[in-house]
């Protein structure tokens, strides 16, 4: 059973509103798209705005409740396992115009660069800003992942601690990237 600590939302917490949203957050499937969106290096805000706006209508346009749906997030995610990765994060949307986003504890941000004459061919490495590419090839810069499933999926990383020894011994590790045939 997930517990919530409403500090300073002490007193919206108390009214109707605050009850029925705590219910709302913490049930399985709500708690899911949390997860989800989170896995998926989103906001995780983002896989209930839906959801909240079909509950709880103009409610949801107070900054106030907002707010107090942010602390409760953060509380049901953290007693999930989940650490805060970055504040503030953009979101195109309503009701939300900024989020937390989420992380495993063990999850390290890696950066992809794409080689500018092969694009199947990619470096991996732990720094966005003065990574120590290799000097036989331009880069351009291509994603962000922590997951693993998409390093595994994007990448071809089976081994997510192998590639993080990798990049910490030599600067990045190289990879290819498989050609994907379309569906007929």
């Amino acid at each position: 059973m997930l517990a919530y600590s409403p500090e300073k939302f002490a007193s919206l917490y108390a009214t109707d509103l605050g009850q029925r949203m705590w219910a709302f957050l913490t049930s399985p499937e709500n708690v899911s798209r949390l997860e989800t969106a989170s896995q998926l290096s989103k906001p995780a805000v983002e896989g209930i705005e839906e959801q909240l706006l079909a509950e709880f209508r103009k409610h949801m346009l107070a900054d106030r409740v907002k707010q107090m749906v942010g602390h409760m997030v953060r509380q049901i995610l953290e007693q999930r396992d989940w650490v805060l990765d970055q504040t503030d994060v953009k979101v195109q949307s309503v009701p939300f115009s900024k989020a937390a986003r989420y992380r495993r504890a063990d999850w390290i941000t890696f950066h992809a660069f794409r080689n500018t004459s092969d694009p199947r061919d990619v470096v991996l490495t732990d720094r966005r800003q003065n990574a120590p590419l290799p000097k036989d090839a331009r880069w351009t810069y291509y994603a962000t992942f922590a997951s693993p499933l998409k390093a595994a999926v994007a990448f071809g990383v089976g081994d997510i601690r192998q590639l993080r020894q990798q990049v910490h011994s030599n600067g990045y590790r190289r990879v290819r990237t498989p050609r994907i045939a379309r569906p007929a």
